[in-house]
């Protein structure tokens, strides 16, 4: 029969950052199977909502045989009950084989797939991480992030707000204590200057620039984008890496805010496939002093490994609930 798995179940997974290595992990396995050839496709779109915010939902099926639908609110800041539902699907059937709640593991299909692609990239001695943002994606992408940086020394913020920036330091400093220097940044140029690793994991439009003057990236770094905010840095001689290039066929896609404007285009020919450096067919840089921009503004396949590093650990302890709707 179907589980259930709410919130309070899992609990102890959102708040463990060793458990975290296990969907790292999982997603890096399914970009390296799409890549190997197991035909996926999605549906990605969003409807308006009375109250002004945007109703999202992603359905992926693989052809090995799982599919996933997540559905989530795409304009709300904070916190929404009963919002967040993620579903694992038969791929034979389309039969619901769990129900997840995913308030907390919502941002984890941005994260883990950060963490593969700097775990792969990042520069040689890498000591240095900047993060442009401090919001959910923010504070996530710091967590999945060091799982894959254990030479971490400091950890530099910047975001909009100098009231949310500075919390957000605060915060981090509380969490880390002397492990990692924490430092608050006034501009972004002072963020960036001397990053090894950088990743725009803030609110940025499709396209929009998260780093406004790409002089101040060193050369050799690596930049992290959702939403093909290290754009600029492409014509400043940065490389572009993604996931890889066999995407999830794009069945139909549209959102009536207008979030995502135009269909992603496939990746550009000459990008360096993630897949090909994890497969030993490529290797990562040309050079010490190449800099990367690893881009995942595109609709892949992450769910079905999330979900399904859920539903794993939550059938390792014994918890959910099962249901059956049609009896």
């Amino acid at each position: 029969m179907p589980l259930l798995l709410i919130r309070s179940d899992l609990s102890r997974l959102a708040a463990a950052d060793d458990e975290l290595d296990g969907a790292i992990d999982a997603v890096e396995k399914s970009a390296v199977q799409c890549a190997s050839g197991d035909r996926a496709q999605t549906l990605f779109a969003g409807l308006n909502l009375a109250g002004g915010d945007e109703l999202a939902a992603q359905c992926v099926s693989l052809a090995s045989g799982p599919a996933t639908l997540r559905r989530f609110p795409n304009g709300v800041k904070g916190e929404r009950p009963n919002a967040w539902l993620g579903m694992q699907l038969d791929g034979t059937t389309g039969a619901v084989d769990s129900m997840i709640a995913l308030d907390d593991f919502n941002v984890r299909r941005t994260s883990a797939p950060a963490a593969v692609g700097v775990r792969h990239l990042v520069p040689a001695d890498a000591t240095t991480l900047t993060v442009l943002g401090s919001g959910a994606q923010a504070r996530s992408h710091v967590r999945t992030i060091r799982r894959v940086m254990p030479d971490l020394k400091h950890l530099k913020l910047w975001s909009p707000s100098h009231e949310s920036r500075t919390a957000f330091g605060a915060d981090l400093r509380a969490q880390l204590g002397d492990a990692v220097r924490v430092s608050v940044a006034d501009t972004v140029d002072e963020a960036v200057s001397g990053a090894d690793v950088i990743t725009a994991a803030g609110r940025h439009s499709l396209g929009e620039a998260a780093i406004p003057d790409p002089g101040c990236v060193r050369p050799g770094a690596l930049v992290v984008s959702m939403t093909g905010a290290g754009g600029n840095l492409l014509a400043h001689g940065a490389r572009l890496a993604v996931p890889t290039a066999q995407r999830p066929e794009l069945v139909a896609f549209g959102f009536a805010s207008g979030f995502i404007g135009k269909t992603p285009p496939p990746a550009p020919s000459g990008a360096l496939e993630l897949t090909d450096m994890i497969t030993g067919k490529a290797p990562a840089r040309t050079s010490d002093t190449e800099t990367i921009v690893f881009e995942l503004a595109a609709p892949y396949q992450w769910d079905v490994p999330i979900l399904a590093w859920i539903r794993a650990w939550a059938d390792e302890r014994g918890l959910g609930t099962s249901f059956d709707f049609s009896g």
